[in-house]
């Protein structure tokens, strides 16, 4: 009964963690970033540890490959692999150790730590004589062979160390981000520093079984078995984490395109925007962050064609009205130009006053500003690329902002009265 719930709990979970593998395998391909695809590679080898861990598959390709243990062999090494992945995802999460030095240290500091760890484990385990398949009882059955008991002793002296590592450089990672998605994250890495901390319960349940089968009367299989829970565990707490984090990134893409479409339709024109573009703002598909890329864009291209109308005007009636209301609440000038009570960016502002007036003016078909006139650049467009996205909603946000429809309003009324005065001169 209880290989039974163990063969369907392994096939559970198995199913699982390659289906969400290869859900990010095919945002990797689109997106080509290096924390999406090492995500992916993770859950894809953590679902093949509980794949060849289960008794029928342990036993079937022991007969496939003339090695009825052999799966023995693979899982502590795709442990081993799987926790490497970890570490590097520790490294990738953090904004200030993810450069190419840093990362190329990393890589150079321990990757001889898994790579002589896992050619050894191969070799002791191809030196040992072994005899029948023993799916989860291995290290019992086996206990009093010496290469048995040296693969595992290095096997978890390993793990002991790049685990503690890697807990540690989660638990202390800074996440520079908007609140709600720092939150969310911070909620995500407790949850993985869990599932990596998990593997070694593992461990002494699995020396209890070894020394206690060496030593004793009768072999403990049973403890030997129940080592496999922390495992699961494990897997468990892993998979909450990465699928929290695939489901809030969704959620937060999803809730971003939404805040976008207003700057979208803003800025083109129906006959200017790609179909693709209009309708992921709309309807999302599949890939939600590949969407919100082709709104991204499109919202530039479209900014980009109301240049002949960028006045500096607006931006400027932005920060005098702005100063008149921090003179009618009672408040100092302060530092950054907040609106005192308001969820207030600048930039954004700038920013969405210059595009709505823009806008306006492109609709009233006047002619567009002398070049010494208007703006070369829009406000914001020097955000460093990780930060777009924040801009880009941010902009969104501020395009009904009274401050911002007022400066834009005015800075309209202005413009016609200038083509006014052109006209009578004329």
């Amino acid at each position: 009964m209880t290989s039974l719930l163990l063969t369907l709990t392994n096939l559970v979970i198995a199913g699982v963690t390659l289906g969400l593998g290869t859900v990010k395998a095919f945002a990797a391909r689109h997106e080509r970033e290096w924390t999406l695809t090492l995500t992916a590679s993770v859950l894809l080898c953590a679902g093949l540890i509980f794949l060849l861990a289960t008794p029928v598959v342990y036993r079937t390709v022991g007969t496939a490959v003339r090695s009825p243990n052999v799966c023995s062999l693979l899982v502590p090494v795709l442990t081993l692999v799987c926790v490497a992945h970890a570490h590097a995802l520790s490294q990738l999460w953090q904004p200030d150790r993810n450069t190419p030095a840093a990362l190329r240290s990393t890589a150079l500091r321990w990757g001889p730590v898994y790579g002589v760890a896992i050619v050894t484990m191969v070799a002791l385990y191809a030196h040992a004589d072994l005899g029948p398949a023993t799916p989860l009882r291995f290290v019992a059955v086996y206990a009093r062979v010496p290469d048995v008991i040296a693969l595992h002793l290095v096997y978890w002296t390993a793990l002991i160390i790049t685990i503690v590592v890697t807990v540690r450089e989660c638990r202390s990672l800074s996440i520079p981000a908007r609140p709600a998605l720092a939150d969310d994250l911070r909620s995500a890495l407790g949850w993985f520093s869990v599932a990596v901390g998990l593997n070694l319960v593992n461990v002494p349940l699995a020396a209890t079984a070894m020394i206690g089968s060496a030593t004793g009367q009768r072999r403990l299989d049973t403890v030997a078995a129940s080592a496999w829970l922390a495992t699961i565990a494990s897997c468990v707490a892993a998979n909450v984490a990465l699928a929290s984090v695939m489901l809030r990134s969704r959620r937060a893409e999803r809730q971003d395109r939404r805040t976008l479409k207003p700057l979208l339709d803003l800025v083109s024109r129906e006959s200017d925007v790609s179909k693709a573009a209009k309708a992921s703002a709309l309807w999302p598909g599949l890939n939600t962050a590949l969407d919100l890329v082709a709104v991204m864009a499109a919202i530039h291209d479209g900014a980009g064609r109301l240049s002949p109308w960028w006045s500096p005007l607006p931006a400027l009636l932005v920060d005098r009205l702005a100063a008149d209301q921090r003179d009618r609440d009672g408040a100092g000038p302060g530092a950054d130009g907040a609106v005192p009570g308001a969820d207030w960016d600048v930039t954004a502002a700038h920013a969405a006053a210059t595009l709505l007036h823009a806008a306006q003016a492109r609709d009233a078909v006047p002619p567009a500003l002398p070049s010494p006139h208007r703006l070369a650049r829009l406000p914001g467009s020097d955000v460093e690329p990780h930060a777009e996205r924040q801009h880009l909603v941010a902009v969104a946000r501020h395009l009904h902002h009274p401050l911002v429809v007022e400066a834009a309003a005015f800075a309209g009324e202005a413009r016609t009265a200038t083509a006014s005065d052109r006209t009578g001169a004329v």
